[in-house]
């Protein structure tokens, strides 16, 4: 009864609060039951969960407004490592690996953290989908800004081999409440930018945003703690990391 309310629960900006606590509800009750651990039907419905969960959280970006919008100063480097080294044990056992390069300097901008953490496992799932290479390498650097003093603009890229399928990618952007307009829209909200390329066989997708540190000055350093490190991702059945894989990594 649980779990048909969950599913039936309305995928709405404004029905958010009951249809969460609905799924992650019946999420907990699935995971505390150890004669399912091993259960088809019960891995079934987990993955179900998760899937539901991350349409919601997909939806709730794409309709957030301008005014919603809360940033807060963000250590990229850090928060993104962790998210990388959570993903990379998430999916060896499938054969396929995370790797997060970048400088040891800290890289500081602007961000609704949740948003951002959801955009890279986008990243992440998209590249385990729809390209064939082993490794997933997500870049972070840090570039002086062209004419300003000192300012700093950060990129993201992941990249994987395999090619692009353009026509549907932006197909799916159109779409609304889809991981894709949801990456979209995150990026805009930041003043960001956001694009996917190919070159060499080797599939590119690429985050832009203004960095608040400044090439060769000091860091202020971790502004925004609330992030559990990639431990508790993994200890945690029900967060984000698995909810953002789950088209991946299944149950």
């Amino acid at each position: 009864m649980l779990f048909r309310q969950a599913m039936e629960a309305p995928l709405t900006p404004e029905g958010e609060g009951f249809a969460r606590a609905a799924l992650q509800s019946t999420m907990n009750e699935l995971l505390a039951r150890r004669d399912l651990r091993h259960d088809t039907r019960a891995k079934s419905m987990l993955l179900a969960c998760r899937l539901r969960l991350r349409a919601l959280q997909n939806i709730v970006i794409c309709a957030r407004r301008e005014d919603e919008f809360i940033a807060r100063p963000c250590e990229l480097r850090e928060y993104i490592s962790d998210l990388c080294m959570a993903s990379d044990m998430l999916l060896r056992p499938l054969g396929r690996t995370v790797r997060f390069v970048a400088p040891e300097e800290a890289m500081e901008a602007l961000c609704a953290p949740r948003d951002v953490a959801s955009l890279v496992l986008e990243m992440i799932c998209n590249c385990a989908l729809h390209c064939r290479g082993e490794e997933i390498v997500l870049t972070l650097e840090a570039k002086k800004r062209r004419g300003k003093h000192g300012a700093c603009v950060i990129t993201l890229t992941a990249t994987c081999e395999g090619t692009l399928d353009l026509e549907a990618l932006h197909a799916a952007g159109r779409r609304e409440g889809s991981g894709i307009a949801a990456m979209q829209r995150t990026a805009w909200l930041h003043r960001g930018s956001l694009l996917w390329l190919e070159r060499d066989g080797v599939s590119i997708a690429a985050l832009r945003l203004a960095g608040m540190n400044r090439i060769g000055g000091r860091s202020a350093g971790r502004p925004y703690s609330d992030q559990p490190d990639y431990v508790e991702m993994l200890s945690d059945p029900c967060s984000q990391v698995y909810v953002g894989l789950a088209p991946v990594a299944g149950g």
